[in-house]
């Protein structure tokens, strides 16, 4: 097998190979979490392929072997071809392979900059941080670069959308959107609103029950590539008990569609006293018609689309256990010190700070689904 792979890595380095091996197995060992390494410095078991902090023998580590073989291209286990557009979202570095760029000589990277669009024709992940492309048109004569995945924007590309496995909870929401198809906002202060039903802030499922404060309202912003929670408040997607019995509109309480909307923009709302908030008047919407009054999303509803005023302001706050007459279809945070800061957040917004009249876009999640598709670590 080594054979092979010294094969392979002639043809990808020429003859210059001698002189990278040990550059390559740095790689490999970087590729095993440094565990081939004790305090006496390198082990037999790095050259095994073993992390021995795993194994009670010098048997050779195959999964150690094959991650590394993947992550420098010898293995292709998720691989897909076509024409995708790259967008370069934070400034980055482009690699010849996974180790860390500190460790490359200048001519195995290349600094690219934020907002750079590239052409590429495949895509693959390379290990837990990185995707591996190939370029349309080369860049400091290279085609074939491994990047950071939190860096990049792959568009049209399934196994990319996330380049690393999403561990934290915001990284199971951005993989969440961008597998859906949602936009998720990348660039430096842009704030991302997303709702999840049926989630307490531990990032754990609750049973969704009817005029509770069980769902969730979230801000993320990307810092340094990566998706940060800013903000996360309790919340209600639904209508509470009295408007989900006493609807507004005949054709039953609204209840909004999961998805994805731009048609939100900074005023006021009227009920309750009057406060700062965002009020639906950038755009429709599309809701369920509770005329069952089940209070859940039902295959039998009437699907209606509009402008309902779904607002999203403040609940009052009234206890956890009981929505109230807070919500009649609105994205409604139960706090009034907890909407408060939401709105300073999303104020903070660039867009919002350049033109007053920025209509914010809003995504609404199955915590359910979510979960289903991105479980709990």
């Amino acid at each position: 097998m080594w054979d092979q792979i010294t094969h392979k890595l002639r043809k990808i380095q020429g003859e210059q190979i001698p002189t990278r091996l040990s550059s390559r197995l740095l790689a490999f060992d970087a590729c095993n979490d440094f565990q081939g390494k004790d305090s006496q410095g390198i082990t037999p078991f790095v050259w095994a392929g073993t992390n021995h902090t795993k194994t009670i023998d010098s048997a050779a580590g195959c999964g150690a072997i094959l991650y590394f073989l993947q992550a420098i291209g010898l293995k292709d286990d998720q691989t897909e071809q076509g024409l995708f557009n790259l967008t370069v979202t934070s400034d980055t570095v482009f690699k010849s392979c996974s180790l860390p760029s500190n460790k490359l000589d200048t001519s195995e990277k290349a600094t690219v900059q934020a907002g750079r669009k590239l052409e590429i024709t495949q895509v693959a992940i390379a290990d837990a941080h990185h995707v591996r492309v190939m370029l349309k048109a080369p860049v400091q004569d290279r085609r074939t670069w491994f990047i950071y995945g939190g860096h990049i924007q792959i568009d049209g590309c399934k196994i990319a959308a996330v380049g690393t496995k999403p561990k934290t909870l915001e990284e199971k929401i951005v993989a969440y959107c961008q597998k859906k198809g949602y936009k998720i906002d990348k660039e430096p202060g842009y704030k991302n609103i997303i709702y999840i039903e049926g989630m307490n802030p531990d990032g754990t499922l609750n049973n969704n029950a009817l005029n509770v404060w069980n769902d969730l309202r979230i801000v993320i912003e990307f810092k340094d590539g990566k998706p940060k929670m800013i903000g996360c408040w309790e919340a209600t997607t639904n209508p509470g008990k009295y408007y989900t019995y006493n609807p507004m509109n005949p054709k039953g309480a609204a209840i909004i569609a999961f998805g994805q909307y731009k048609a939100w923009q900074v005023g006021i709302h009227t009920p309750g006293g009057g406060h700062e908030a965002l009020v639906q008047t950038g755009g429709s919407v599309t809701v369920h018609r509770d005329a069952n009054r089940s209070g859940t999303r039902d295959a039998g509803d009437t699907i209606d689309s509009g402008m309902f005023g779904i607002n999203q302001h403040w609940g009052g706050d009234n206890p956890k256990s009981d929505v109230g007459r807070w919500s009649a279809g609105c994205q409604v945070g139960r706090t009034r010190q907890g909407h408060r800061d939401f709105m300073a957040i999303i104020k903070s917004d660039p867009r919002y700070q350049a033109k007053r009249s920025f209509i914010f876009t809003s995504t609404i999640i199955d915590g359910k689904d979510l979960l289903a598709q991105f479980p709990a670590s």
